[in-house]
């Protein structure tokens, strides 16, 4: 009878090795995660303000776990593409996305229908960043302050044309924002990239955009932009003569922007906490934070509960510019 019974039980072992075993290899553990490459899907093109913010972030990551870590890039479509890449990936914590204000908050007001849900689809890790967005002008147009902008497009209403890297998105919410307190008409031009948008802007195809400091500092530097106001309550320290919209007389046109890392729902909470771990110091770390400090913005690093609770009391303010404003997308 003894020898039957461990005779039985060594089966039922034998039975269960390759389930433990397979277990192992899709790291379902945490001392055994990342074993493989991670990707950080940007819901942008090469160049704009996340991309650019997530591979600084990203370089580190990758030293931190000691794996690679890639960036692929899916813009389009008010960053829906890249959103719904990431919402349908495998959650074992190969694949993270960047989301931000017009994906968590203004996409599911605008557009009448989208492929994923953007709160019940993803797992908040950290906030990343937040930060204020600039008025910039060619320098060929004459308006030098924002009081002759404003000025100027009274003067010839919807005449003015301002860029931005999509419908819905931080930067085209300013622009509405923007008309309603300054009593203005402005053309929007939306675009598929923000590197398009600095290249007609400098060429004089457009006149305006409204933007942020790490994708348009180099520009202001260089003379080829000029900056009119930070549409936030502080100057930028690397543009301290650029006033604030409240300095130059118009305290309701103030926005901030932001975005942070998720995975998608259904990750295992060790490996979210692992890399809430991992991400938060590089966030919180010396190098990034004063490099975002230097653009006037303020690095995140929070835990994912206080992500979660911020996410929630930000995506009001947003849908009610965008409900106001009435944009709708199909």
């Amino acid at each position: 009878m003894l020898r039957q019974q461990q005779g039985e039980t060594m089966t039922r072992l034998s039975r269960l090795l390759p389930i433990l075993l397979a277990l192992a290899s899709t790291s379902v553990f945490p001392e055994t995660y990342p074993n493989r490459p991670i990707r950080v899907i940007v819901p942008g093109a090469a160049g704009g303000v996340l991309d650019v913010n997530a591979r600084r972030v990203t370089d580190k990551f990758s030293q931190a776990v000691g794996q690679p870590v890639v960036v692929e890039n899916r813009p389009g479509a008010s960053g829906n593409l890249g959103a719904e890449a990431a919402a349908k990936a495998r959650p074992d914590g190969y694949t993270l996305f960047v989301g931000s204000t017009n994906i968590l908050c203004v996409n599911p007001v605008v557009f009448p229908k989208l492929s994923y849900n953007p709160i019940e689809d993803f797992v908040p890790i950290t906030l990343g960043a937040k930060g204020s967005p600039l008025l910039l002008v060619n320098t060929r147009f004459p308006a030098t302050t924002l009081a002759a902008f404003i000025a100027y497009a009274k003067a010839y209403p919807g005449q003015l044309s301002f860029g931005t890297p999509g419908v819905g998105t931080p930067q085209h919410l300013a622009g509405e924002q923007l008309m309603k307190v300054a009593g203005v008409q402005l053309t929007h031009v939306p675009y598929k990239n923000q590197p398009q948008i600095l290249t007609d802007l400098i060429g004089g195809q457009i006149q305006a955009t409204i933007e942020f400091g790490s994708v348009v500092l180099p520009h202001v530097k260089a003379g080829t932009l000029r900056a009119l106001v930070v549409a936030g309550p502080n100057r930028k320290p690397l543009l301290p003569d650029v006033p604030t919209a409240a300095e130059a007389g118009l305290p309701a046109f103030t926005q901030t922007a932001w975005h942070g890392y998720f995975v998608p729902k259904g990750t295992p909470p060790e490996i979210v906490a692992r890399l809430q771990q991992e991400l938060t110091p590089i966030i919180k770390g010396k190098e990034y934070s004063e490099w975002l400090a230097s653009l006037g913005s303020e690095a995140g690093g929070s835990t994912a509960a206080e992500f979660a609770a911020f996410i929630k009391d930000e995506c009001p303010k947003w849908r009610k510019i965008a409900i106001e404003a009435n944009i709708r997308l199909e």
